[in-house]
């Protein structure tokens, strides 16, 4: 797998309305909208969830319409196309992009930005379809790799979250080993959420992390929650009748849907505004 390897670091407020009410965080991504084997029901029930809830904000984790591959795109790239056959595949392309964004377009002004996958297209101009994506969105490309400030704001408190994500990599058929990628990437990058999308898997985790806090002249040991989660998908395995790389493979149904972070704001008596992070599939 390969995407177009570009890394960001972004910064993203949100209000907080009141304390006590949850805010939630939704990822979502792999849902192959043109490919055969779409859950069009597990997608449009996702939409029309996500489209009543107006305290939910969204992340795009990549491969939203089953755009062409690594592989495929390096065919494409060294193959001697007549220019009429390129803008036939350049309006497809659209065509597609256009009916992700009428699907999608309730988000603006709630969507964290857009990661890359590895299933896009690549204009002759050099821009990719999902950059075209933000451009209708009005929201940030995040390339393959992004670090996200989440400013949370009320009154005149403020408290953040820092989110790592990557629209991911291994092809592990074990819960385990899908989660152990996504672990691996804290090595690395100081944040409070990791997340992975691309193995079409959703298990999630917490690791506790302990640390000495100084206040008031006396010491505390604080406990820090970061949170680890692969993203799911909208592409099925098993369909009776239709061919798939995972029935082929006798690999697991994918796990079909998003995730839920739930943040918390809230404030004790004579203490600075916090977010509690809780969530749930």
């Amino acid at each position: 797998m390969k995407t177009t390897g570009l890394f960001t670091i972004h910064e993203f407020t949100i209000p907080i309305e009141e304390l006590g009410n949850p805010i939630y965080m939704i990822p979502f991504g792999d849902v192959h909208k043109d490919a055969p084997l779409h859950s069009q029901d597990k997608w449009h029930e996702f939409l029309e969830w996500a489209e009543k809830h107006k305290n939910a904000y969204f992340l795009g984790m990549g491969d939203y319409n089953d755009f062409i591959s690594t592989s495929e795109r390096k065919a494409y790239d060294n193959a001697d196309f007549h220019d009429s056959t390129k803008n036939r595949w350049s309006i497809a392309a659209d065509d597609s992009t256009d009916a992700f964004y009428n699907d999608i377009s309730f988000m603006k002004g709630r969507l964290l930005g857009l990661i890359e996958g590895n299933h896009f297209f690549k204009y002759s101009s050099g821009i990719t379809s999902t950059q075209k994506l933000c451009e209708r969105l009005d929201c940030k490309y995040l390339g393959c790799m992004t670090i996200i400030r989440i400013r949370f704001v009320w009154k005149d408190h403020s408290v953040v979250k820092d989110l790592c994500a990557h629209h991911g990599k291994g092809a592990a058929q074990l819960l385990g080993g899908s989660l152990n990628n996504v672990e691996k990437m804290m090595a690395g990058v100081e944040a409070d959420i990791f997340l992975m999308g691309h193995d079409h898997k959703g298990p999630v985790g917490f690791i506790p992390r302990m640390k000495l806090s100084q206040s008031m002249g006396h010491l505390a040991l604080v406990e820090r929650k970061i949170f680890l989660g692969r993203t799911g998908s909208f592409l099925r395995g098993y369909v009776p009748g239709e061919v798939s790389y995972i029935a082929d493979s006798c690999l697991n149904p994918a796990n079909l849907g998003v995730m839920k972070i739930d943040f918390i704001p809230q404030r004790k008596y004579r203490e600075s505004l916090s977010v509690d992070m809780p969530a749930s599939i």
